[in-house]
């Protein structure tokens, strides 16, 4: 579907109802990350204890558990492949003796370990994706301290480097579009004198840029067809902003302004409504916003501290993190 075609879909979704909580359709105590896959059918849940790291695999409608993997090393992050088949996590091992920063592949059907990735991240790997055709994998360690800052491309196959691009970003994001042409990184330059945080396309077939966003921005997802892509707009003082940029060309397809210390998880397939919580406390609500009108449709209050996360690909249930007695993964109705 083209921009153009979304942009027409949108006017047609029916607004959700104002509700003040959400209704819970599964959750999971204990867990502290999830996402769906690209497919919608199942949900990746990750959380780190004393003892290491636990992924859960789930069916994304109605939480029943489908495979639980344990790590004596605790996960930086994780991501479940586009055909469902491979889970890939980040981690440091240190079983060497020397830290080394590590992906990880698991065969989701069984939990087997495929793979270990040496990376030459300098430090840790915070964002992990694999490519829609299953032969890629990226992660990105965020620059702390004058190192990293870089996003590293290895083959799925045998864990041989493709390469490794700088980007110098402070927070580490990486997404390869739907159709595999592009990889999307969050990168750090020097405009006016000052870091600045945009986001770069690369071309998968020669790691050519292809076009670099404006001021502040920071990578959120793709739309569905890879004609575009949106980032969220974080500037000192002023209030978060979410665009929706064509791709190739950067042209502005939609602009929505949040509020100020709003904080944008995720946008829904047919771009209708994005997701927002707060950044700064009280961190006790989520919202969604309507992209087309700038604004907020629905508004969810909580007990607790609250992390949004993750939306179905039909846009029927997201995926939110709430701190009451303790932290707890749940997966709720949209609307």
């Amino acid at each position: 579907m083209t921009i153009t075609a979304i942009a027409t879909a949108i006017l047609l979704v029916p607004t959700p109802a104002v509700a003040a909580t959400p209704t819970t359709v599964w959750s999971a105590p204990g867990l502290t990350a999830a996402s769906f896959s690209v497919d919608g059918t199942l949900a990746l849940l990750t959380v780190n204890t004393s003892a290491g790291g636990r992924f859960e695999i789930r069916q994304a409608a109605t939480g029943a558990l489908v495979r639980t993997v344990t790590s004596p090393e605790k996960f930086t992050g994780a991501t479940i492949s586009p055909d469902r088949q491979v889970v890939a996590v980040t981690l440091n091992d240190s079983s060497s003796g020397l830290t080394v920063r590590t992906i990880r592949l698991y065969r989701a059907s069984d939990g087997a370990v495929l793979r270990n990735v040496r990376t030459t991240a300098t430090r840790d790997l915070t964002s992990v994706d694999i490519s829609s055709d299953g032969r890629l994998v990226a992660a990105a360690d965020r620059r702390t301290y004058e190192q990293g800052g870089r996003v590293h491309v290895h083959r799925v196959a045998d864990g041989t480097t493709v390469t490794v691009l700088t980007t110098d970003a402070t927070t580490g994001a990486v997404r390869f579009s739907p159709d595999g042409r592009y990889l999307a990184a969050n990168v750090r330059l020097v405009v006016n004198g000052q870091f600045a945080s945009v986001v770069r396309v690369f071309r998968t077939s020669d790691w050519s840029t292809v076009q670099t966003t404006g001021v502040g921005n920071l990578l959120v997802r793709w739309t569905p067809d890879s004609t575009g892509i949106w980032n969220s707009t974080i500037l000192p003082g002023a209030p978060t902003g979410v665009q929706l940029l064509a791709v190739p060309g950067g042209t502005v397809q939609r602009s929505v302004v949040l509020g100020q210390y709003d904080t944008v998880s995720d946008v829904t397939d047919d771009g209708a409504l994005v997701l927002a919580g707060r950044a700064a406390a009280p961190r006790r609500s989520l919202t969604f916003t309507d992209t087309v009108t700038g604004q907020a449709v629905t508004t969810y209050d909580f007990a607790g501290d609250v992390f949004a996360g993750d939306i179905s690909r039909d846009g029927t249930l997201f995926t939110y993190v709430l701190n009451t007695s303790g932290y707890a993964v749940q997966v709720a109705r949209l609307g």
